[in-house]
C-alpha cells in the first residue's frame, strides 16, 4: 500500500501544477465575463464561479500532498491568488445583497 501512495504521490506530483494552472487559467477567463444582469442568472454565474474556485483550492491542496508538503508555500502566490479571487466572489455577493 504505501509503494502505491507513493507511486500515486510520484506521478501527481508531476503532473498537478499544469493541471492547477488550466484550473486557474479557466476560472479567470470565466470571471473575466460580466455576470447576467438578473438575478437568477447571476446566482447561476456566482455558483459557477465558486465551483470552479473550490476545484483549483483542491487541486493545489492535491499538490501539496503529492510533494509532501503539509504547509502553504512561502511565497503565498496561489494562496494569494485563491484569497482576492475569494474577495473577489465575496464582494459580489454583497453586491447583489443590496439590490
Amino acid at each position: 500500500m504505501a509503494e502505491d501512495l507513493s507511486g500515486l504521490r510520484i506521478r501527481l506530483a508531476a503532473s498537478l501544477p499544469d493541471r492547477v494552472a488550466a484550473a486557474l487559467a479557466g476560472y479567470e477567463d470565466f470571471t473575466a465575463s460580466s455576470p447576467p444582469a438578473d438575478a437568477k442568472g447571476f446566482a447561476a454565474w456566482h455558483a459557477a464561479a465558486k465551483a470552479a474556485l473550490a476545484h483549483v483550492d483542491l487541486l493545489v491542496k492535491l499538490a501539496r500532498w503529492a510533494e509532501g508538503s503539509p504547509e502553504p508555500d512561502a511565497e503565498g502566490g496561489v494562496e494569494r491568488l485563491l484569497a482576492g479571487a475569494r474577495a473577489a466572489l465575496d464582494a459580489l455577493d454583497e453586491c447583489e445583497e443590496d439590490e
